[in-house]
């Protein structure tokens, strides 16, 4: 239930801090005092539309705290496993708009989109007069509380989820055998080209890599032949100077006429001849490979054609030689398996016929079920409407199938439609309902499946609006039944309902100096006679005496509610 509600800089509202109660809690209050205001700052936390205007004149922005406690199971198991939000059985929403448009939604002081405030206060809250809010008019809602309505729906759905989980495994193995026979038949195609290219390709490990050194070395001819003639030169073809051969035989004459005067100068010379030995090895080479080196235009290019093609082939196979022989590997065990899997893929496709129509029959019989859920749950709603002042309303289910074959909620999709008014065709709820008439519908709808709607807490927005007289009282004494199982917050101007409250709230205006604020106040005793009186109309002694008595009566009537509850 919301316990706690914190307004900062809303319109008139500087800083106010709400405390709600379980039951019905009712704020009431001159026209004009801000009401309204706190019904706008509830559906911005909540998530409604960010609206800029409504930041206190003079603020740069402004701020809706929340508290929840006693959180249902299923919500903590939502917030927790759904949206990713820890929660357990407290949950903070807060929510700040500055005069940017910059929007910061928090959850337990984490921040979160927009989106996941909705998909909780969907679940949370029924905001009577912001539609966005109204759970009765969202269809997934109304189709989730006529099978909690029902008898044996729960039964029939465990068992779809079961069926459906099962077609979707056999689903996904067909899919890997290749789906249907022409997607089959065109995976064979595909994988038989492509084991065929690489193939016909006639790769090996260290060809891409060969090949581009060979390539570099080839646009690096005229260097290297540059480099091969100056060296042959330099060793022993130079007409202008001694090379180093002419220099090496020099150096050989100079130490053979003094080799035999001892070892030394004998080993000296030995080395020289050794030198000038590989000295012309490597003239000789160098001679050859300068004489061989030629540029070949159409070797270079066979290089770098193939060179192409391999970057191509490895581009559209995982990028190089090693990801396209793996990606090889598999599709040739694909192949194998499709060429294979005649048998498997018709053995399937049975078993998937089977289990559509199994699922086909569970959601005959839910819709079935689902229909007689509805016929009773309206039945029971016109009742409650008549009892609320509403003798010529009528209210029925329409039900319809969804476009696919199936899905985990069914087969149907439900409207709820309504016509308040003798002579006047049902249309969907959401299209044809007044404030007053939306009111007495939800009214009625929270008292006939209070029981299974696990949403906690409900706001009225002037749940009052037309009525007066016996149906006032009425209401008033719905409103005291729905407080036993469900948090009531309801703006009131009628002294029936305020008389009722187990929480009474006033919203007061007044001014300063030099601006206008808006405070809340909790009544209790003397001062709540007087503001039940004041919603009489009757100020005087006589009426704070009447208004007592109208207290005292709707405490009678509560205890009696409690007593028999």
């Amino acid at each position: 239930m919301l316990n706690t509600l914190k307004i900062e800089n809303v319109a008139l509202i500087d800083k106010v801090v709400l405390s709600f109660d379980g039951g019905l809690n009712v704020i009431s209050g001159e026209t004009g005092a801000g009401k309204s205001i706190i019904l706008d700052a509830l559906s911005f936390v909540f998530g409604g539309r960010a609206d800029r205007s409504l930041i206190r004149s003079g603020c740069e922005r402004m701020r809706v705290e929340a508290i929840f406690n006693n959180l249902s199971d299923k919500l903590i198991e939502f917030v927790n496993n759904e949206l990713g939000i820890s929660v357990d059985d407290e949950m903070f929403l807060s929510r700040e708009l500055d005069l940017n448009g910059k929007n910061i939604c928090k959850i337990n002081g984490e921040l979160v989109p927009i989106s996941s405030v909705k998909k909780i206060c969907q679940r949370l809250v029924d905001l009577h007069g912001q539609s966005e809010h109204l759970a009765i008019l969202d269809n997934n809602y109304q189709l989730e509380i006529i099978d909690l309505f029902g008898n044996g729906s729960k039964l029939l759905l465990d068992e779809l989820h079961e069926k459906i989980e099962i077609l979707k495994s056999i689903e996904n193995e067909i899919k890997l055998l290749g789906g249907s026979e022409s997607e089959k038949q065109n995976l064979i195609d595909l994988y038989s080209y492509q084991i065929k290219e690489i193939v016909d390709a006639k790769l090996s490990s260290d060809e891409f890599d060969r090949l581009t050194a060979e390539k570099k070395e080839m646009q690096q001819y005229e260097k290297i032949n540059e480099s091969l003639r100056l060296c042959y030169e330099a060793n022993c073809k130079n007409s202008f100077s001694s090379t180093a051969v002419d220099n090496i035989y020099s150096s050989i004459k100079a130490m053979q006429s003094i080799s035999h005067i001892n070892e030394h100068y004998s080993n000296i010379l030995d080395r020289l001849n050794s030198l000038l030995i590989e000295l012309e090895d490597i003239n000789e080479t160098v001679l050859n490979d300068l004489t061989n080196n030629v540029f070949d235009q159409e070797k270079f290019d066979s290089i770098d054609g193939r060179l192409d093609f391999l970057k191509n082939l490895y581009r559209k196979y995982g990028g190089n030689y090693e990801s396209t022989m793996k990606y090889y590997n598999e599709i040739s065990q694909k192949l194998t398996s499709l060429i294979n899997s005649a048998e498997r893929f018709q053995q399937l496709n049975t078993e998937r016929e089977k289990v559509l129509d199994e699922i086909d029959e569970i959601q005959a019989k839910l819709t079935q079920i689902r229909t007689d859920s509805a016929k009773s749950l309206v039945k029971k709603l016109q009742l409650e409407l008549r009892t609320l002042g509403m003798p010529n309303a009528r209210v029925d289910v329409e039900f319809s199938r969804i476009a696919d074959r199936y899905s985990y909620t069914g087969a149907d999709r439900v409207e709820f439609m309504f016509s308040a008014n003798l002579g006047f065709e049902l249309k969907p709820l959401n299209k044809v309902v007044s404030g007053g008439e939306m009111s007495r519908v939800v009214l009625a709808y929270k008292i006939v499946v209070s029981v299974v709607d696990d949403i906690q807490t409900i706001i009225f927005d002037e749940i009052d609006s037309g009525l007066s007289g016996n149906i006032a009282s009425v209401v008033a004494e719905y409103m005291a039944r729905l407080s036993l199982k469900k948090q009531i917050i309801a703006i009131s101007h009628l002294p029936q309902i305020c008389a009722m409250a187990d929480n009474n709230i006033k919203v007061m205006k007044y001014s300063d100096e030099s601006t206008t604020h808006t405070q809340a106040t909790i009544l209790k005793d003397e001062p709540l006679y007087e503001e039940i009186a004041r919603l009489m109309g009757a100020t005087t002694k006589n009426g704070l005496n009447i208004s007592q008595e109208l207290k005292e009566k709707s405490n009678d009537y509560k205890h009696r509610l409690e007593a028999n509850n």
